[in-house]
């Protein structure tokens, strides 16, 4: 076990069997797990999937992970799952319980794939929320993903269910991709417009996008918005609204 590496496994095998119990995982896919560390989830995947592939990035866990599953239908791949790309020709659900430093970066890797027909994840709690956020308390992050995704929250995990023990709860979320492509210029406006997320939004765009007060008065006010409002308070249908009207003046 990898300080480094952000490893704290879950060693409660009842929460691991109730998380995949909860992904409903379908029979026509074949599964992924991110970062199995030592099976606490493979031993409650095996008789799910005839075809589970394992992305293990520490070198020290191949070999245990090969011994303990020898006799089983299991792939392990030693990969990085921030960089990784499902094969093309089949559609996959995505499971793991994500190393705290790196679930960002993993998730949005995934979240973009064609063949990805469903994810589950344990993140830091912090971040799950996010996540699943409604409106008034979304985040860049929540934006991000629900405009792509529909997300649900499946449970609260207790920071001694893992070892070593982390300073934080962590969540279990559901992400399944709507089949929307993504669009880089539309992200990186919101991105841009979150840059002072506690300021109003009038005062978040006009600094994020470098433009003038009174043209962001009329934009905003072209997109029927609220101009006293943050943006964690604007809907999806707010932003696809206000990037509309934007493209109208650049």
């Amino acid at each position: 076990m990898k300080k480094k590496l952000g490893q704290n496994f879950l060693r409660n095998k009842d929460i691991s069997k109730r998380i995949v119990d909860l992904s409903n995982i379908p029979n026509d896919v074949e599964v992924i797990e991110i970062g199995p560390g030592d099976g606490s989830l493979t031993d409650n995947l095996i008789n799910l999937s005839n075809n589970l592939l394992l992305l293990e990035f520490d070198n020290d866990l191949i070999q245990p992970l090969r011994n303990k599953y020898e006799s089983s239908n299991i792939s392990i791949l030693n990969a990085d799952a921030r960089t990784y790309c499902v094969p093309d020709n089949k559609k996959y659900f995505v499971i793991g319980n994500l190393p705290y430093y790196a679930a960002n970066i993993i998730i949005r890797n995934f979240l973009y794939q064609k063949n990805i027909k469903s994810m589950v994840f344990t993140v830091q709690k912090e971040v799950g929320e996010q996540i699943v956020a409604p409106d008034g308390k979304k985040s860049y992050l929540s934006f991000l993903i629900q405009s792509v995704a529909k997300v649900e929250k499946l449970l609260i995990i207790k920071n001694k269910e893992f070892y070593p023990i982390p300073k934080v709860d962590s969540m279990t979320v559901k992400i399944t991709p709507l089949g929307i492509e993504k669009n880089d210029e539309y992200t990186n406006f919101v991105r841009k417009c979150f840059s002072n997320p506690r300021k109003k939004i009038t005062n978040s765009f006009s600094r994020g996008l470098e433009i003038d007060n009174e043209l962001t008065k009329t934009i905003i006010n072209e997109s029927l918005i609220d101009e006293n409002l943050r943006p964690q308070h604007l809907k999806l249908d707010d932003w696809q609204r206000l990037y509309e009207v934007y493209l109208n003046y650049v």
